[in-house]
């Protein structure tokens, strides 16, 4: 029997449903903040399965706005950026059904008219921005107010910025104005295909040269969903490598898009109008299964994680395999399964470096948890975002000997003890890094910031009660200076 869809309703309902409980975490009351007491208790179960990849599922629902036939996407967690995409949707015209048990998502955008999507909807996350190339390419017209997600960018207040896209859109033909505030772009002509150097929106590693930083993967998607419907032939050269583009590239050309990719250039084809339907089947997020695979170590349990499409994440996971590999974490690939053990000894010290065509900047902050536990010195190298550490004050409270200079860290391992007073998570891998390592050391903690999770881990509070944690939820008027700080 086909499982029954949460039917679609009108906007102003969904505005109220969807923002009031992103990623089925509850807001605060008004002037409070939430927190979560956590301790680790014995584990329950040694088996977890691993949501859908959070990156390739949000351009995805983007992406399908520039079709007028239905879209399914498969294994697409319940999450903030979910909800607020869902909403945005909504309130622009389209169709967006969610059976929540079997996650899968129905989007039918024939209905969409709209261009503006309001500042209030905008800033709950970052994902909403690639709503722009698809408003402009469908409507002639995008006006949004500004992007929100973790405040690790270079935008206002540490926000995320759009002027890249913007520039990536002028190439294409679209007339644009940013004010730090949001984005107003119009393309009375239409766009038309283009040849462009994504390195043009990069910097170069230090270390290999090879393109990097914080526009280069929203550079890249903008200019693929900007190019599927242009008229005439785009190029993309020196491409963002990781797999959420080139799973992007793959759904295109389910969709009809005349599409070709070699490592170094993209080249389409564009449909110079809607392009057809698709149904994805989202792999298993990366970055939770680096959560787990740290939390397995930590906690010295065994732990078998069961896969969505396990080629996509070990090609896409393959630097950071490596080096787990080199630090001596035991893992086992058996079909769709991985399973971890713990390590026989201490872990071996590294140098990890965080660039776009190397170890994810997500997972930097997971791999600083690691090396504490290693038998020597070992060093963290920060190519993608500015202010990426900020769950090391939260560690050094814990004891860990950390020392920040420019884009490095330096670590000294030490054993963690319990923290003083309340942990702050100031994004959402700083969170999830703090939340692990209160479960390493065992002892209660109170963890601030935790609405940040509910953009990156679905029923997260169900996976680590699985591992032993013991979470109880709370709220507490805000402090004048909340606890911790971004270092």
């Amino acid at each position: 029997m086909e499982p029954r869809l949460t039917p679609s309703v009108s906007p102003d309902e969904h505005i109220a449903r969807d923002t009031a409980t992103p990623g089925s975490h509850s807001r605060a009351p008004a002037g409070h903040v939430p927190y979560w007491d956590i301790e680790a208790g014995p584990p329950i179960s040694g088996e977890l399965r691993m949501s859908g990849f959070k990156h390739l599922m949000v351009v995805c629902m983007a992406a399908a706005g520039l079709s007028e036939e239905p879209w399914h996407l498969y294994s697409a967690p319940d999450l903030a950026d979910r909800q607020a995409l869902a909403c945005m949707l909504r309130f622009l015209g389209a169709r967006v059904d969610v059976d929540e048990d079997a996650e899968r998502i129905r989007i039918d955008a024939a209905p969409l008219t709209g261009h503006r999507v309001p500042p209030d909807l905008s800033a709950q996350v970052h994902g909403g921005a690639y709503l722009l190339p698809v408003l402009l390419a469908r409507n002639g017209r995008v006006d949004s107010g500004a992007h929100g997600g973790c405040r690790i960018g270079g935008g206002r207040g540490g926000g995320r910025p759009v002027e890249h896209i913007a520039q990536v859109l002028e190439r294409f033909g679209a007339i644009c104005h940013t004010d730090g505030a949001g984005l107003i772009a119009t393309a009375p002509r239409g766009l038309r295909g283009a040849v462009i150097d994504l390195a043009d929106f990069s910097a170069p590693d230090p270390h290999h040269g090879l393109p990097t930083g914080p526009h280069y993967s929203g550079a890249t998607k903008t200019a693929l969903l900007a190019a599927a419907t242009a008229r005439g032939t785009t190029v993309l050269r020196h491409p963002y490598p990781k797999p959420d583009v080139q799973e992007l590239v793959r759904v295109l050309a389910q969709a009809g898009v005349a599409v070709d990719m070699t490592p170094d250039t993209i080249e389409i084809q564009g449909a110079d109008g809607p392009i057809g339907t698709a149904s994805v089947v989202l792999p298993s997020d990366l970055l939770e299964v680096i959560t787990f695979v740290t939390a397995s170590v930590l906690l010295g349990r065994e732990l078998t994680l069961r896969l969505t499409r396990p080629d996509v994440v070990r090609d896409g996971l393959a630097p950071e395999l490596r080096h787990l590999r080199r630090i001596g974490v035991p893992l086992t690939w058996d079909g769709d399964l991985l399973r971890i053990r713990p390590a026989a000894g201490p872990l071996a010290p590294d140098r990890v470096v965080a660039a776009s065509h190397l170890v994810y900047s997500d997972a930097q902050p997971l791999f600083a948890l690691l090396l504490l536990a290693a038998s020597g010195p070992s060093t963290l190298v920060e190519t993608v975002w500015s202010g990426r550490f900020g769950y090391v004050h939260g560690l050094r409270s814990m004891g860990a000997r950390l020392a920040v200079h420019g884009q490095e860290l330096h670590i000294h391992p030490r054993p963690l003890h319990q923290a003083p007073g309340p942990l702050r998570g100031t994004d959402l891998r700083a969170t999830a890094t703090l939340l692990l390592a209160a479960l390493a050391v065992g002892t209660s903690h109170r963890l601030f910031g935790v609405e940040h999770l509910a953009r990156g881990y679905a029923g997260l509070p169900d996976k680590l009660r699985s591992l032993g944690a013991r979470i109880t939820p709370g709220t507490t008027a805000a402090p004048a200076d909340p606890p911790g700080s971004q270092e």
